[in-house]
């Protein structure tokens, strides 16, 4: 195993700690709420949930992490600004712990960071993501009133290797007028999580894995990223049961993650919890006893 020479960074964002060296805290496994198509979600623009549903799965889910012992993180999307307020009173008193929040619109994305505000909840929103496709009226209306937690995406549309996502964190490799992590200490946003930008197989999603490796060493700062978005990408129709296997790749990106130094796994889906809490609670007791004694 391995020990980084550089200072590792450790943030408590609602009682859940990212970062430190390999095998010193467990790995915060984030998985997703209200994502497009989940069928909890009765209309996707008003915010309507069936709440029935939405109870089962979330005890469900509480089960998993407690029963493994694994901190954890909700991942809310939204597709409106009236769905992403109503997605954060649904979540906000039943579940304790970190709220990322994302949405494929920046309205909606910063709309959440007005809605935690008039809620009281801004110490438990993760702003996702910062990246290089950021507009100027997002990140004017994100310095006016930035986020206190936020991810910053490590994606480089020109480079999908190891440089060219440090080279993007670093100094926005030419795209940019500075580097991604310049510009959230610009924007003013205090705590800081990397994503190593996984995508699929074909355009080098294994490099993310030796990003969080050389994003760790370089700066200190907790990196985490989303496997599972490689394994979604996987072609396994020639398999007997593709969704079996795909299950089980799915478990493995897990444990796979967590062994590269990842401080945070997303997972998927928040119903792939019972399968991915116990991979992790084994794969985080074997990298502390192999960290053990350095």
């Amino acid at each position: 195993m391995f020990k980084f020479q550089t200072e590792q960074k450790e943030i408590d964002i609602a009682g859940s700690i990212f970062g430190g060296q390999p095998g010193r805290h467990r790995t915060v496994m984030v998985g997703s709420l209200f994502y497009p198509r989940h069928t909890i979600v009765i209309d996707p623009t008003k915010g309507i949930v069936d709440m029935t549903k939405l109870d089962q799965r979330l005890e469900r889910y509480r089960k998993a992490t407690e029963n493994c012992q694994c901190p954890s993180a909700l991942m809310l999307y939204a597709e409106s600004v009236q769905a992403a307020r109503s997605y954060l009173e649904a979540v906000c008193d039943r579940m304790p712990g970190p709220l990322f929040v994302d949405s494929g619109s920046s309205e909606v994305r910063l709309s959440f960071l007005r809605h935690a505000e008039e809620m009281g909840l801004q110490d438990r929103i993760v702003y996702n993501t910062i990246n290089a496709g950021l507009s100027t009226e997002e990140s004017d209306s994100l310095r006016s009133s930035p986020p206190k937690n936020a991810v910053v995406l490590a994606f480089n549309p020109r480079g999908d290797d190891v440089k060219g996502r440090i080279y993007m964190l670093e100094s926005g490799d030419d795209l940019l007028p500075m580097g991604l992590l310049d510009m959230v200490n610009e924007l003013g946003i205090k705590n800081v999580l990397l994503d190593a930008a996984v995508t699929s197989p074909q355009m080098s999603a294994g490099s993310a894995l030796r990003a969080i490796m050389v994003a760790k060493a370089k700066w200190g700062i907790p990196t985490g990223c989303a496997l599972h978005n490689a394994v979604e990408c996987l072609d396994l129709s020639s398999m007997e049961d593709p969704k079996d296997a795909r299950r089980n790749v799915d478990s493995s990106a897990v444990a796979i993650s967590i062994m590269a130094g990842a401080d945070y796994v997303v997972y998927g889906p928040m119903e792939y919890a019972q399968r991915a809490m116990p991979v992790a609670a084994f794969a985080d007791l074997m990298l502390s006893q192999s960290a053990h004694d350095l």
